[in-house]
């Protein structure tokens, strides 16, 4: 409350340069009072209906822009009178009661989606739809390997619709529930009650969210009835919002028509994250685990993001389990006890174990012979250019070629540690990036060692 309260006074400073001291003071000089913040809104008290119409009329826009610039999140102003607020939480308690929907995961909030480059397309699109329900692109289609966030964006749509919309019918389900309610309704004695009552629960649904599509791969009879309300929610402009592990053009098995009702509106993916991301997710995710988030080393987030670069969860779960480790045990939060504390998440079997060492010590023999140096220096403590330039292109393409962690990368190369491999690795990338001749040392290399 305190950090949206200091975000108010801010934005205001700016606007009050831009207007008339007098108009300034007449509108905004009783509004410092903070409602509540919930979703993606800050709620500011007004004293009256006329203070409120002109601030949204004339200034409620500027206000969120100025508020934009101050902040990552995608918080935004919203004014409420003090008289209503009674009136609308007791209005807001009697709808929840008559309220249908299927449990969503508190956690799964927009403000708790951390953002990169491999999410950054498909989280603005789930805002988009949230904001304007039934009106851009229906349905969304948001397809990703397991793990990626797929579930949470849909969640966050369905909470940021209800915390604007209480009354909106939301109703969440998977595939597998959507085949076992209607595998129930054809089964059971009640016959035509019970698929009637089947077709009104998913029939007057506002936003009817649909996790894992790909589940009705070859159940033939479930995919007709999902088709059927597909076409009536459509046909009411009803926002449908579909969760699938691939495309919808690579799914089995599945009618061509409803194939082709997935491609009507927006389909986005998810990729996996890089670096970058998996440590923000981890910064974030400490946040939430303890009290003091900088007691946990940077170096110890850079190698738990090593070691997890495929499944969000895996990562989350795999600093969830350190922490535990940690804290249980009353150890300090070091990078030796990341790998003692995860070690039975990283089992790696021997005849794997036998073909890396075989690959890496390939990388290290064409690395010292395209640049006329032997495998001792590269394994070698000397810090001279002609030498160290290889070892750290080795390392770069050790790591890019099989991903071992870091601290096995520096073991190959004189025991060397953690950071210094980052750095090594970190240095490399950079200068592909910005030097052609780096670049082409990398192409070559790359070409001798895949060939």
């Amino acid at each position: 409350m305190d950090t949206s309260l200091n975000l108010w006074k801010k934005t205001l400073e700016v606007l009050k340069k831009e207007m008339d001291e007098q108009d300034f003071a007449a509108l905004f000089s009783e509004v410092s009072e903070i409602y509540k913040v919930e979703g993606n809104y800050i709620y500011l008290l007004v004293p009256n209906a006329l203070t409120k119409f002109r601030i949204e009329k004339f200034y409620n826009n500027r206000l969120n822009e100025i508020l934009s610039t101050l902040t990552d999140s995608l918080v935004k102003f919203k004014f409420v009178l003090k008289d209503d607020i009674l009136e609308r939480e007791e209005s807001s308690q009697a709808k929840k009661k008559s309220l249908y929907k299927r449990p969503l995961k508190a956690e799964y909030t927009f403000s708790n989606f951390v953002t990169g480059g491999s999410n950054r397309f498909a989280f603005i699109s789930a805002m988009k739809v949230a904001e304007s329900p039934e009106s851009l692109y229906n349905p969304l289609y948001i397809f990703g390997d397991v793990g990626l966030g797929k579930t949470h964006l849909m969640m966050a749509i369905g909470h940021y619709i209800l915390d604007n919309k209480i009354d909106a019918n939301v109703v969440y389900t998977s595939a597998q529930e959507f085949t076992e309610d209607y595998f129930l309704a054809i089964s059971t004695k009640k016959g035509k009650e019970n698929i009637e009552e089947f077709y009104r629960k998913y029939r007057e649904a506002d936003i009817l969210l649909v996790d894992d599509i790909q589940f009705l791969e070859g159940k033939q009879s479930t995919q007709e009835e999902f088709f059927k309300v597909f076409e009536y929610l459509h046909g009411l402009n009803k926002q449908i919002v579909i969760t699938s592990d691939r495309s919808a053009n690579d799914l089995k098995n599945m009618m061509a028509r409803l194939k082709s009702r997935f491609n009507w509106g927006l389909a986005v993916d998810i990729k996996l994250p890089d670096k970058e991301l998996r440590v923000k997710i981890l910064e974030r995710k400490l946040s939430f685990l303890i009290k003091n988030p900088k007691e946990v080393p940077l170096e110890v987030l850079d190698l738990i993001a090593d070691i997890f670069t495929k499944n969000v969860r895996d990562l989350e779960g795999g600093l969830r389990r350190y922490v535990t480790y940690c804290v249980s045990l009353n150890l300090p939060f070091t990078i030796e006890n990341v790998y003692t504390a995860l070690d039975c998440l990283i089992p790696q079997k021997e005849e794997e174990k036998h073909l890396n060492v075989k690959n890496f010590e390939s990388v290290k023999k064409e690395v010292a012979s395209y640049f006329k140096i032997s495998v001792a220096d590269l394994e070698s403590p000397s810090r001279k250019q002609q030498i160290a330039y290889p070892r750290q292109m080795a390392m770069y393409l050790i790591k890019e070629l099989y991903g071992p962690s870091l601290k096995a990368i520096g073991e190959l190369f004189g025991n060397r540690d953690h950071a210094t491999v980052s750095h090594s690795c970190d240095k490399i990338s950079n200068l592909i990036n910005s030097n052609p001749l780096v670049k082409g040392d990398y192409d070559l290399l790359m070409k001798k060692i895949n060939s």
